[in-house]
């Protein structure tokens, strides 16, 4: 893994102007049509941020399926169909990140690039391209070429090719080191990318920071995170040591020691506050969540799931995702 001491030299920018991953600017134009893909459903939103797609027949009742990034759409292609748009990095960092097989990952072939918003890490990624241009430990500039565009990856076609592209920050350097502990289970194993496992990497919507910076007024990362939205609360047992989640969030405490902490998470898991709590719990458990039985799962990732009394609970995977960003250190074996 990369140090983030080698960042220093690229030099830290409070206020990032995220550029634009290829040439589409369709965003800028008011022409969404032009600028985002959508799934094989022809939904426009189904190629933007949140929760936008759906396991249910058309018309869909909810969309329950989460989308991570946003899918922008290809401007130009070759003589066989194939599109040929440079993916470019949207701004100054370094590559942590280079995956070539597009086998043993949703986004097919894959790049990650780091870079400091302030003194926060934040990660752009760059999916289902068809070639790749950079290594791993390479520093690039904003606009520099990581790859070309391409629909690498399962359940794609020539016709859908578009890059996913998100700017999300890593919950857990030690997620490896947690699998291997833990061994959480499907989902979760096998963990083919590190630290750079998706269920390790969770963003905001990329589209209001591009937007911001093409109208001169990039944000800071406090103020990006300042306009998540909050979806449900967790109860934790206290924890040793500080995870890496805790470095950007907002966090209260009154000067005697907490019994247990409360974290407030976005719709989709993005831990945004947290504050100490008066009761002793024994595992994480769910003390709010704003769906109801029948819809809370939507809203959550799956996180949540109904309790069977009219409620809400933590789901299996739900508790392994809080365990997982709990996580600082590894229990000796006795």
């Amino acid at each position: 893994m990369v140090g983030l001491g080698s960042l220093n030299l690229l030099g830290a920018s409070e206020r990032i102007a995220w550029q634009l991953p290829t040439e589409n600017d369709g965003l800028f134009q008011n022409q969404n049509g032009r600028f985002f893909q959508p799934t094989i459903s022809r939904r426009l939103i189904s190629g933007m941020f949140g929760f936008v797609r759906t396991s249910e027949p058309e018309p869909a009742r909810i969309f329950e399926h989460f989308h991570k990034g946003i899918d922008i759409r290809a401007l130009h292609r070759d003589a066989r169909g194939e599109p040929t748009d440079v993916v470019r990095a949207s701004a100054e960092g370094e590559v942590v990140r280079v995956n070539p097989d597009e086998k043993i990952s949703d986004y097919g072939k894959q790049v990650i690039v780091r870079h400091l918003w302030g003194e926060q890490p934040v990660y752009t990624i760059y999916g289902h391209l068809a070639s790749i241009s950079v290594d791993v430990g390479q520093k690039v500039a904003a606009g520099d070429p990581l790859g070309i565009m391409g629909w690498t990856g399962p359940g794609l076609s020539r016709d859908r090719a578009h890059l996913h592209f998100e700017i999300a920050f890593q919950i857990n350097p030690k997620f490896d080191e947690w699998v291997k502990a833990e061994k959480p289970g499907r989902l979760w194993e096998p963990n083919r990318h590190g630290e750079w496992n998706g269920l390790n990497l969770m963003g905001i919507d990329p589209v209001p920071l591009l937007k911001a910076a093409n109208e001169e007024n990039s944000l800071t990362w406090k103020e990006a995170l300042s306009k998540q939205p909050g979806g449900f609360m967790v109860r934790v047992p206290t924890f040793e040591g500080t995870p890496t989640w805790m470095r950007w969030i907002e966090r209260k405490s009154p000067s005697a020691q907490p019994l247990s902490w409360d974290i407030e998470m976005t719709p989709w898991g993005l831990p945004l506050r947290m504050e100490a709590g008066g009761e002793v719990v024994a595992e994480p458990v769910l003390v709010a969540n704003p769906g109801k039985p029948s819809e809370g799962k939507y809203y959550c990732r799956g996180l949540v799931q109904a309790d069977g009394k009219g409620g809400m609970k933590l789901s299996k995977f739900g508790r392994q995702t809080m365990e997982m960003m709990l996580y600082t250190v590894s229990t000796p074996s006795p």
